[in-house]
């Protein structure tokens, strides 16, 4: 016999955790052109990058002007711009007029406008992350009333450089940088801790088995000895009680309690269903409360996910309550009661 928990169990964790880092780092690698953005509309032009998900379509576009048409929300909140592109064509826009590169733009473009410039002088350019929407009827009727007066032959429409079938909606990509960053780092962080736990549950696994080896040193180097000496043995749960001390030596971790501390020692179950209804795993566990240098220690250790294991389990609660008859064993009104009056009298 020997610690469980330090082959399987340890090497497995270390896998699904370093599986979960490169996850997160192939996810991230994945949108590293998105995080690259930094959320500005200029740079996502110059890199001639665009963002594509399953409800959103974000491109970055240079304009040379940006004028109000005067129309907005009843709130106040959403107002429609014409805009001219870098391509020289004229789109319409809605975004929110408090907006502070908005304002700026409409601020530097009317003066612009108001000053004297020659032929060949080019207003400045600027640059918006714009979404494209072309199912908003509403809108889109009123921008084809209003291309309809600007342009009555479809002149501007026919040569594509004005559009009635679609509009801009002034964006940003903040929030999906935000998200898609979270989910890299949660990803990463999930295994980082799975190896973190996995290294610290070895680390006490090594502990145990000192104070073990201290308890009897025939048990060092042998642990399997301990199927023959101990007091009670239960190699299905890998319970074992030698010299008054209860030895857990399961897939989840290896672990030893001084009986003549418990103080209350009960198990739970926790059952994991699929559609509500059907039991597909179960996991048994020993809640294990010690008093230990003056304090309440309380514990739950994870047993087994056997599920024919409950009548082992009892049969081991059953041994301690015989054997140490000042403990308080299961879970009643009356233990519950009772450990409340321990607690009380010993703080």
């Amino acid at each position: 016999m020997s610690i469980k928990n330090n082959k399987a169990s340890f090497i497995g964790s270390i896998f699904i955790g370093v599986v979960l880092i490169v996850a997160g780092l192939i996810y991230g690698y994945m949108h590293s052109k998105l995080f690259l953005t930094f959320n500005s509309a200029e740079k996502m032009y110059k890199d001639e990058y665009y963002y594509i998900s399953d409800n959103k379509e974000v491109y970055a576009l240079s304009i040379y002007d940006i004028s109000s048409t005067g129309i907005t929300s009843d709130d106040g909140k959403i107002e429609l711009y014409q805009i001219i592109g870098g391509n020289g064509s004229l789109y319409y826009m809605t975004a929110n007029p408090n907006n502070s590169k908005i304002k700026s733009l409409i601020d530097l473009y009317d003066k612009y406008t108001s000053e004297e410039h020659g032929e060949d002088d080019l207003p400045p350019v600027n640059y918006l992350m714009v979404e494209l929407i072309s199912d908003d009827s509403y809108n889109l009727d009123i921008i084809k009333d209003l291309a309809d007066s600007f342009d009555p032959d479809y002149t501007y429409r026919n040569d594509g450089s004005l559009h009635d079938d679609f509009y801009l909606k002034n964006t940003s990509l903040a929030g999906s940088i935000a998200f898609h960053i979270a989910i890299t780092l949660v990803i990463m962080a999930i295994g980082i801790g799975i190896i973190i736990v996995a290294l610290t549950r070895k680390s006490k696994n090594q502990d145990t088995y000192e104070r073990l080896c201290e308890l009897d040193e025939r048990l060092r180097g042998n642990i399997g000895e301990l199927e023959n000496i101990a007091d009670y043995v239960d190699k299905s749960l890998g319970a074992f009680v030698y010299k008054d001390h209860l030895i857990l030596n399961t897939k989840f971790g290896f672990d030893m309690f001084n009986l003549k501390n418990l103080v209350w020692i009960y198990h739970n179950i926790t059952k994991h269903k699929m559609y509500v209804v059907i039991t597909v795993s179960v996991d048994f566990a020993l809640q294990i409360n010690l008093y230990e240098d003056g304090r309440i220690r309380e514990q739950r250790v994870m047993l087994t996910n056997d599920k024919k294991a409950e009548d082992a389990i009892g049969s081991l609660l059953t041994y301690i309550g015989m054997n140490y008859p000042n403990s308080i064993i299961g879970f009643t009104p009356e233990a519950k009661e009772a450990y409340r009056e321990f607690k009380l009298t010993h703080k």
